[in-house]
């Protein structure tokens, strides 16, 4: 029986740098433009797993490179083919869900173009900043297709569904300011000033007590994805959790005797210190 074929998996597109303790900086280098061929996709989902069994890793930031965050697939790769096309949507749509739903906060500084499963990466994570030369949209539809790969889904919920239909429906490529007015992202910065705008909340938010970061990320997605119900039942679960941790204790402790507060170093302990892997999906 001949054996099965190896998926691709483009670990070359990716560039990985570790700037501070605690956050490591992913930056997409396929070309051209930042495409994201299934083999590249991959390579993001790979390594995200990889950052995941790290207790160290606190938060991500993922950025671009040139003039380009990303411009999504390559229509080069594309094939009028059933088997191919349903796959290449289970790999996007599982990337968008490992990004939501890991225990790591995921900053987009957004470079530049952010076109297509480009902006579709970007939503997927928890936060967008984008460099004033940046440019958003979804054009798609402009070559016969529309912007699947969870695009439908991640754009209204992020800007309401009137504001999505907009960008889906006509194409329309938007600059940095008109996608701040639409809530695309939370900031517009100097291009020059974008990476370490995006590195200074980074490495805020990996001082802080990491299973408090990741309760906080899954509570509001799980909301947002489930309902309310499902967010607030889940918020209770971990409140409890949360609030039994050592972290929660030296936080206390801390304020009452007005010194900084020394938190564990590790993302998934108990309040006992044991290893757990039930804190995230």
């Amino acid at each position: 029986m001949p054996s099965a074929a190896v998926p691709d998996v483009e670990a070359e597109a990716l560039e990985i740098t570790r700037p501070s303790p605690g956050v490591v900086v992913v930056r997409i280098v396929s070309e051209p433009l930042g495409v994201q061929r299934n083999g590249v996709r991959r390579a993001l989902r790979a390594q995200l797993a990889d950052f995941e069994a790290a207790p160290d890793i606190r938060c991500l930031v993922l950025t671009g490179h040139g003039r380009t965050f990303s411009v999504g697939s390559d229509i080069r790769e594309f094939r009028r083919d059933p088997g191919w096309l349903l796959e290449a949507q289970r790999i996007e749509q599982g990337l968008c869900l490992a990004l939501a739903d890991s225990r790591l906060p995921v900053i987009a500084a957004c470079n530049g173009l952010t076109l297509g499963g480009g902006l579709v990466l970007a939503c997927a994570c928890d936060i967008r900043l984008a460099a004033l030369s940046a440019r958003f949209g979804v054009p798609e539809v402009n070559v016969g297709t529309f912007a699947s790969g969870s695009g439908t889904q991640v754009l209204p919920r992020l800007i309401g569904p009137g504001r999505a239909m907009t960008l889906l429906l006509t194409g329309e490529i938007v600059d940095a300011a008109a996608a701040l007015r639409l809530g695309l992202v939370e900031e517009v910065v100097a291009d020059d000033a974008l990476l370490d705008r995006a590195l200074e909340i980074a490495t805020r938010i990996a001082t802080l007590p990491a299973g408090a970061v990741a309760a906080s990320k899954r509570c509001v997605n799980v909301g947002l994805r489930e309902g309310i119900a499902a967010g607030l039942l889940l918020e209770a679960e971990l409140s409890v959790e949360v609030g039994l941790s050592d972290d929660a204790a030296e936080g206390q402790q801390a304020f009452l005797e007005k010194r900084p507060p020394r938190f564990g170093p590790s993302a998934h302990g108990d309040a006992n210190g044991r290893q757990r892997s039930d804190v995230m999906p």
